[in-house]
């Protein structure tokens, strides 16, 4: 877990919508994937291909809340989702465990500084119990955007920078425990800007629990 999420515009999902139109009213369409360069004041600067949207894997470019250059908020840039494998470039790492992610030096920097959260209407898992291996998404209880905790870096694909994400997971709870032993690391609405923003929350924000719903597919 996370290998497949959704990201759905519905008319009713009022806020992603919002996220969707910020990220391509204010990015231009380039032929390459999601590109990137740090600036001198460390912040970054991003050129995109669309966004996609509807059910998402892993290598595909996607809507993610990033801090301002300033420090002083967020805003929703476009990223693609894996780090690259580099023994293997056809393969990508889509999600770090939380447990671990702040001593393997793949991940580590980054959980310091570079905290993204990644906005969605569900995660997708298998129930690999049944005999058609019947697939479910996780929502939130009470419905809207379903935020993640991810991380993001910088890297080089020939002569392109491009930013990527990674999602953090954790144990399952008792909703996904069933499903699958990991799933993501959940963010209350509330809790994006700190998890974004606050270095000293993000121990706190990683053992934070979810409240989902399974919805068979």
């Amino acid at each position: 877990m996370c290998g497949r999420y959704t990201v759905f515009d519905e008319e009713s999902i009022i806020e992603m919508r919002e996220i969707i139109r910020a990220v391509e009213t204010s990015f231009s369409v380039a032929p390459a994937d999601v590109q990137g360069s740090f600036l001198p004041d460390g912040s970054a600067s991003f050129d995109l291909s669309p966004i996609k949207k509807g059910e998402l894997a892993p290598k595909d470019v996607a809507p993610v809340l990033f801090p301002l250059p300033d420090g002083s908020g967020i805003t929703a840039v476009p990223m693609r989702w894996g780090f690259p494998k580099y023994r293997d470039e056809r393969a990508v790492i889509f999600n770090a465990r939380s447990e671990t992610a702040g001593e393997l030096p793949m991940f580590r920097r980054s959980l310091r500084e570079r905290r993204v959260a990644i906005p969605s209407t569900g995660f997708f898992e298998w129930d690999h119990r049944s005999p058609g291996h019947e697939r479910y998404l996780f929502r939130p209880k009470e419905g809207g955007v379903l935020y993640m905790a991810g991380l993001f870096n910088l890297f080089c694909d020939g002569f392109t920078e491009y930013a990527a994400f990674v999602i953090l997971t954790r144990p399952a709870d008792s909703v996904v425990a069933p499903f699958h032993d990991r799933m993501p690391v959940i963010l209350a609405r509330e809790d994006v800007k700190n998890w974004i923003l606050d270095d000293r929350m993000t121990d706190r924000l990683l053992h934070r629990p979810a409240s989902l719903t399974a919805v068979r597919y």
